[in-house]
């Protein structure tokens, strides 16, 4: 089953729950940004498990005093390795931005996170915790395939009336055969390229980023051609074209178009695009060619796009899809300059 992730939607202040207003806040839980497998059977889990609208950084998230904590609890079905200490990350919503600062600890399937300084919705920690976990690090193999309910139970505040929040992790039997996910690899460790926001018939100041990947390995030489209505209808905002031949130049027929992206803009909106970057040499910049910041090595699988918003103010969400894989949602706002 196809599954997009949108990360913008109806404004809603997460921080503004109590129990006493909500008795359970809903949970998507899905496989980690920077590995295809972590929702496969018999690997490693590899799980976030997301609030609503967690990439929307407009949006508040939850606050916690220091000794705050959220305990989650993981079905017998996924086995634990005693052997690998537990590795959890609590992101403020995107990737590469953790909250600070807590510690994890596990007790078999009970993973419990508590916070050693407080975490408010403003300043360094904005928006707050948007992702209640990161289960990473080999501490849990996955179980079989299917679906299994993840529980969680937040305090604000040591003492705190609990909160309870649920979802489901669905477990596949095999390796996707494409994936697509967001990533801010190429920006300091806790920005992100999302949301931004860009006067009118300008390009977003900050590349978008995504990995790509085919079956368990990163696809490189992917880049963007323009829309194909006649060939590929869907695909309203672009082709996902991988450079088959190794020519660093991007053309049909003779490469291979592996994904699209399907546009979305404010009603009337003309000019708006999404392109591959050009190097030094006027060339497009595929996947795998950019380093990611403060790295040495191009990234496997990291595809960049320039966006450039039309002339008209609003949100411009394009989908970015791969064939036989999932798709995401990105949202780059325009206003008057």
């Amino acid at each position: 089953m196809k599954k997009t992730i949108t990360f913008l939607s109806a404004a809603l202040l997460l921080s503004a729950f109590a129990p006493a207003q909500v008795a359970n806040l809903p949970l998507t839980i899905g496989p980690s940004p920077v590995t295809t497998d972590g929702h496969v059977a018999g690997r490693p889990t590899d799980l976030i498990l997301m609030l609503p609208q967690a990439g929307n950084a407009q949006v508040p998230g939850l606050a916690f005093d220091t000794g705050g904590s959220i305990t989650i609890t993981l079905p017998a079905a996924f086995k634990r390795d005693e052997s690998r200490p537990i590795n959890v990350a609590v992101p403020r919503g995107w990737p590469q931005a953790d909250v600070c600062c807590y510690q994890a600890s596990a007790v078999g399937n009970i993973v419990t996170i508590t916070f050693t300084t407080p975490v408010r919705t403003d300043g360094p920690d904005a928006p707050g915790v948007k992702i209640l976990a990161h289960i990473r690090g080999q501490a849990y193999l996955n179980p079989p395939a299917g679906s299994y309910p993840i529980t969680a139970q937040i305090r604000s505040a040591p003492g705190a009336a609990p909160v309870t929040a649920s979802g489901s992790a669905q477990i596949l039997a095999s390796v996707p055969l494409a994936r697509i996910a967001p990533t801010n690899f190429l920006l300091p460790r806790g920005e992100n390229a999302n949301n931004q926001t860009v006067a009118l018939n300008r390009p977003a100041p900050t590349l978008l980023s995504f990995l790509l990947w085919r079956g368990d390995q990163p696809l490189n030489g992917v880049g963007i051609l323009p829309a194909n209505l006649t060939q590929y209808p869907t695909y309203t905002g672009g082709l996902l074209v991988r450079d088959a031949n190794g020519n660093q130049t991007l053309e049909l027929p003779g490469d291979e178009v592996v994904g699209g992206i399907i546009g979305k803009a404010p009603e009337g909106a003309k000019g708006q695009s999404a392109a591959s970057p050009l190097g030094a040499d006027g060339k497009p910049l595929l996947s795998g060619q950019l380093n990611g910041y403060g790295t040495a090595v191009p990234v496997a699988g990291l595809l960049p796009v320039r966006f450039t918003v039309g002339n008209q103010v609003g949100a411009y969400q394009p989908t970015f899809e791969l064939v036989g894989g999932n798709s995401v949602q990105a949202t780059v706002n325009a206003v008057r300059p």
